[in-house]
């Protein structure tokens, strides 16, 4: 894995693969080898402000790519019982890993804020990556993650909203 910069692995690197328990039940391993196409993974904390300004956004893209065959999974750095509670109060559907009480995956990977996001390829090449919300930023990975299998490009956005341009982690 290269090194991250500022505690992002940018486009071009690869991620390293890891499973972990999954919320519901199983596990979930990422990157997923049989995807169709790009997959979305954001780290989140419940307690970050900036991550419960994305997470509705990242739910809206989930509902819209899944069918195409898209991926989107969430990372909880919060264990089973706090990820299950945050689920619950933002009624998330999307896959989540929930991350050891060490960190072991969010230290893998460098870290060093949430949330984190990762476009990735089945093969664990990243797309685009990037930190914090940033409203251009996520709608080019969600345009780009419909792209990759060829769903129509998603509404992350709806009209009458008050969304910040960037809000770091």
């Amino acid at each position: 894995m290269p090194a991250a910069i500022d505690g992002i692995i940018p486009p071009g690197g690869e991620v390293a693969p890891f499973t972990l328990p999954r919320l519901g039940g199983g596990e979930g391993t990422f990157p997923d080898s049989t995807a169709k196409g790009l997959t979305l993974a954001i780290f989140y904390k419940d307690s970050c402000p900036t991550c419960r300004l994305t997470m509705p956004f990242i739910q809206r893209l989930h509902e819209q790519v899944t069918a195409a065959g898209a991926r989107v999974v969430a990372i909880s750095q919060d264990g089973m019982e706090g990820a299950a509670a945050f689920a619950d109060e933002l009624d998330l559907t999307m896959p989540i890993l929930v991350d050891g009480t060490d960190y072991p995956v969010s230290k893998l990977y460098g870290l060093v804020s949430v949330p984190t996001l990762y476009l990735v390829a089945s093969t664990g090449s990243v797309a685009r990556s990037g930190a914090g919300f940033s409203k251009a930023g996520l709608l080019a990975m969600a345009g780009d993650l419909a792209a990759s299998v060829g769903a129509p490009a998603p509404i992350l956005y709806h009209d009458g909203e008050t969304i910040p341009d960037f809000k770091p982690g």
